[in-house]
């Protein structure tokens, strides 16, 4: 169901194979993901982590299906569930490397959440996005509240959330939800050349920027400028940093080894 693949390069690459096709959330999923998750996070030498979808949908929320159980038993199903897919919104997050997530087709409900803990989030120009959750009288999980909230305000979240609207690919762009929009014709293509240029670039300095932007929102600007200093004081001891010194110096391409 998830299948995990780690190349020699530094990339793993984390992928969601449900058999349907459509990657939909329930216990065994959840878990196995979460188990994807933390086998990436504490291998060596992964730089890079590509989140993808074999199937037609990168994921469509909650396995509604599985929630028809009737009342009993149902609250421990669904806590369940939610516990193993916070890990993987967690661990996603906290990641110690750069999380890229590609996404086609449908996405919906919980599985929004997963964009939100990556990166960079790269969509076929015909992907689909709603929070779904009021169609089926539910409410937010997989932080799609804690993150719509901080990125676009009470105001626009609520929109989103309550009126659980579609959207298209471009309109998750001018909301900040995805970083580039890709014709599906030269979608891998655009995927491969995404992930080249992050996989070749100064991973540790990419590392301290990401936990940077995670902490601004926390900080107070004496806080977060004192982080910035004592950031920029440890990276300009990395050889990344020197190698990059150099090669502007000397005015030719850097080659960054991660560290």
């Amino acid at each position: 169901m998830i299948n995990t693949i780690f190349q020699p390069d530094g990339l793993a690459i984390i992928e969601m194979a449900d058999p349907s096709g459509l990657n939909a959330i329930d216990a065994q999923f959840a878990e196995s993901l979460a188990d994807a998750v933390r086998t990436v996070s504490s291998a060596e030498n992964v730089r890079l982590v590509l989140l993808r979808s074999a199937g037609r949908c990168f994921g469509v929320g909650g396995n509604v299906s599985w929630f028809d159980v009737g009342r009993e038993g149902l609250a421990d199903r669904i806590r369940t569930t939610l516990d193993s897919f916070a890990e993987v919104i967690q661990g996603l997050r906290s990641m110690p490397a750069i999380v890229v997530a590609a996404v086609n087709g449908s996405v919906a409900g919980g599985s929004l959440g997963l964009l939100f803990a990556a990166d960079f989030v790269i969509a076929q120009a015909d992907a689909r996005f709603s929070m779904a959750y009021t169609k089926i009288g539910a409410t937010p999980d997989a932080a799609t509240s804690y993150f719509l909230t901080r990125q676009l305000g009470e105001r626009r979240a609520l929109e989103l959330l309550l009126l659980s609207e579609s959207f298209g690919a471009e309109r998750a762009k001018e909301l900040g939800l995805v970083n580039i929009v890709v014709p599906r014709t030269g979608f891998e293509d655009e995927c491969s050349q995404l992930v080249d240029r992050l996989l070749n670039g100064p991973t540790a300095a990419f590392l301290a920027t990401k936990s940077l932007v995670q902490a601004a929102t926390g900080s107070t600007l004496p806080e977060h400028m004192d982080r910035e200093a004592q950031t920029f004081v440890e990276i300009s001891r990395s050889r990344d940093f020197l190698e990059g010194v150099g090669a502007f110096l000397s005015k030719r391409s850097p080659e960054f080894a991660g560290n």
